[in-house]
């Protein structure tokens, strides 16, 4: 019997195990990003010894040039034609030089001082270059799996669930392992490599789980146009001209954009500064296991009634929601100075359900953005607007992690030192608890503004079928 092949995006109601399969893809992308985020700043000065300053500039000149790829990666996706679909072919063909890029990353040789500074640079540039090639591919594959907008909620609920994973795993086992490994914590280096080599093969084979569970599932519209026998008339790709502009005049979008920039830039900055605050502000490195079990573990509540939150207040309400509680988290920390360690529990139970809140949002609200877009210009440009989501998660992180290190350069700081001067740990208090509560509060201002137009997408959706409708007959 012929099986059936898709050449059109339908709402599809999609299978438990389809679904637990794609977010795999998700899981593998969040451990790199928190074990980058949370420990490769502090891999690059306290392990390797290259100066903060240094790693700083090559963390952002790696960003900037990650940002401007990153829609040149979403225009090849959009004009990608394989019997694979234009998303997963690159899940398939990516997948291995990622994993073993990402393990070369918390690698170093032996080498000289200026040798080491190169290999950082080469590796973390390739690292976030691998990183693009499967990001924006596999976000873009999630709408078009289904176009349901129930189903899609779903997707990114079971998403977050088992996002809760690497986001309680990474932060809490990823020291201890290390230090095990480490001899002991004798040599951090060869910790470092070896967790960075479990990490790459979890990479490996969850984005191979993804790309083999989502089989059947995304349509291969160019094979409508190769159909024997019948004659199907040939789909225009809009010009990369037609394709800005229609981008700059689809004002949700850019305001997905603008939130999801600086959620990115306050939690980056804070991971960042994780470790350090942990190991001398805190005194007890541990304790960021505890922490981050206890916070990330309530986490799971929210998500699993994510759905309920998304029916009564909308995607951009609930990201909202998400803003509110990440403010109140960090500000209690802020207000109380982390007295006691039921404070620091608190805050971050209740930052990390806003985060989670927000993280498991924003993806829906580009969706209704690309309603809008096409709506208003008429151009349909899923990848290039994933690359905008993509944009602006690594913008966050571009100026997030160098900011963290540039302050450093600011004060005292001692590379290794068994203690801080004050102003160092201020800073790193500031950092964890003030900076991320200003930035969800200038988040919040932009979900205010995402939510009047999430009210007109079901009228939007219902116009542009009308016109297809139309251009049919």
């Amino acid at each position: 019997m012929e099986q059936k092949i898709l050449t059109k995006i339908e709402p599809v109601k999609l299978p438990w195990k389809v679904k637990i399969l794609y977010c795999m893809g998700e899981f593998s992308k969040t451990t790199t990003i928190i074990m980058l985020m949370a420990f490769g700043m502090y891999f690059y000065t306290e392990v390797c010894g290259i100066p903060s300053g240094v790693a700083s500039t090559i963390i952002l000149v790696a960003k900037i040039w990650d940002i401007i790829n990153d829609p040149m990666m979403g225009a090849l996706v959009d004009r990608t034609k394989s019997k694979e679909g234009k998303c997963r072919i690159w899940l398939k063909y990516m997948t291995l030089p990622g994993a073993i890029i990402f393990a070369l990353a918390f690698m170093m040789p032996e080498l000289t001082a200026t040798g080491k500074i190169v290999w950082v640079a080469i590796t973390y540039t390739l690292q976030g270059m691998t990183a693009t090639a499967l990001m924006i591919p596999l976000n873009t594959l999630m709408g078009r799996l289904t176009s349901d907008p129930v189903e899609r909620a779903s997707l990114n609920q079971i998403k977050g669930i088992i996002n809760l994973i690497p986001n309680l795993v990474v932060p809490a086992a990823t020291m201890p392992m290390v230090i095990y490994f480490g001899k002991g914590g004798a040599d951090m280096q060869r910790g470092f490599l070896v967790v960075g080599i479990i990490y790459a093969v979890v990479f490996l084979l969850s984005n191979l789980l993804a790309y083999i569970g989502t089989r059947g599932y995304e349509p291969l519209e160019h094979l409508a146009e190769e159909n024997s026998g019948q004659e199907t008339a040939k789909v225009e790709q809009p010009s990369m001209g037609s394709v800005l502009k229609a981008l700059v005049k689809n004002t949700p979008w850019l305001f997905c954009i603008a939130l999801y920039l600086v959620d990115m830039l306050a939690s980056s900055i804070s991971s960042t500064v994780m470790t350090w605050y942990f190991q001398y502000n805190i005194g007890s490195i541990p304790l960021m296991s505890l922490v981050s079990t206890v916070s990330l573990g309530a986490s799971l509540v929210v998500y699993i009634f994510l759905g309920v939150f998304i029916k009564k207040f909308g995607n951009a309400g609930t990201a909202a929601i998400g803003c509110v509680l990440s403010v109140i988290g960090f500000a209690l920390r802020f207000i109380l100075h982390d007295s006691s360690t039921a404070v620091l529990l608190a805050g971050n139970i209740i930052s990390n359900l806003g985060t989670g809140l927000v993280g498991c949002t924003i993806l829906l609200c580009i969706f209704d953005a690309k309603v809008y877009g096409e709506w208003k210009t008429g151009v349909d440009n899923e990848a290039i607007l994933m690359s905008g989501f993509s944009v602006s998660y690594k913008t966050g992180q571009a100026l997030g992690g160098p900011v963290a290190g540039y302050l450093l350069m600011t004060v005292p700081y001692v590379a290794q030192a068994a203690a801080q001067e004050q102003s160092v740990l201020n800073l790193w208090f500031y950092e964890s608890t003030l900076m991320p509560a200003v930035g969800f509060a200038i988040a919040l201002v932009f979900a205010l503004l995402l939510m009047k137009y999430e009210k007109k997408v079901p009228q939007m959706q219902a116009e542009i079928e009308a016109r297809k409708v139309g251009k049919e007959a």
